[in-house]
């Protein structure tokens, strides 16, 4: 099975967040090895050191950024290919829904004092709710040529790399309906309906606990943009945290009329 250009950019990302790592034992061992010892005779050479630093500090990075360029270009020339057949894609032809069941998964905030749904373009939306046109009230989403409407990946693991590099926010899994476009990778429909929510296992504040209660929190923007976002923390970074600024699970999942797995 071919791999496609999506899913090896996601596993190089993933391959990156270990170079830290990596960096770190090489350099334990050179420690070790008494590389930046003084000693006559080391088991590891001082040469070697150097070369390592080298690596690690200039060519490593150099090429992480040369791999992302070529990404990047190969995926402006797909996307000129693909704007140029425009008519011809079957992804944006409108289908029934006896013929595909669109159900899938996407990320969400929780935000508001409140807590509601919100995507990331900022707007929020109930359990049950229809996408609004923004930028053009006058047409009912989703419109071959505009944005507007409720995406959802088809795949699980899709949503979740998505997850992966939008920290604050949550999984949900979702049924849409109404007219609706498929593309490559999921959905673009005219109303959804939130099935559940899937909470985090680790605390989103210090990633190590495990996550036990939802603490809402004022974060403040540029100019005059605040507003409260809720997140999901462990019983000890949620010390301190005033009562009505807490939630457990069980509230949250009536706040939301929505099951927390």
């Amino acid at each position: 099975m071919v791999m496609s250009r999506h899913r090896k950019k996601q596993r190089f990302i993933k391959l990156i967040r270990r170079y830290p790592l990596f960096a770190l034992s090489a350099l334990g061992c050179a420690y070790l090895l008494g590389g930046f010892s003084d000693k006559k005779n080391p088991l590891i050479s001082r040469d070697v050191i150097v070369g390592l630093l080298y690596g690690l500090v200039a060519f490593v990075p150099t090429a992480l950024i040369v791999i992302f360029i070529g990404f990047g270009w190969a995926e402006d020339r797909a996307r000129s290919r693909n704007t140029g057949s425009m008519p011809d894609l079957a992804d944006e032809d409108p289908f029934n829904f006896a013929s595909e069941k669109m159900y899938g998964f996407k990320v969400s905030g929780l935000t508001g004092e409140v807590p509601t749904f919100t995507g990331l373009t900022g707007d929020t939306y109930k359990k049950d709710d229809s996408a609004i046109c923004r930028e053009f009230p006058d047409h009912v989403p989703p419109v071959s040529g505009c944005e507007c409407g409720f995406y959802a990946f088809k795949e699980r693991d899709d949503a979740q790399f998505e997850l992966s590099i939008s920290p604050g926010l949550f999984l949900i899994e979702v049924d849409l309906f109404g007219l609706g476009f498929v593309h490559k990778y999921g959905y673009r429909a005219e109303s959804q309906r939130v099935n559940s929510l899937i909470a985090p296992k680790r605390c989103m504040r210090c990633k190590t606990l495990p996550a036990r209660l939802f603490v809402r929190s004022f974060k403040i923007g540029y100019g005059s943009n605040t507003w409260w976002q809720w997140s999901m923390r462990c019983l000890l970074c949620s010390t301190g945290v005033k009562t009505e600024d807490k939630l457990t699970v069980e509230q949250m999942s009536k706040e939301l009329l929505v099951p927390i797995n």
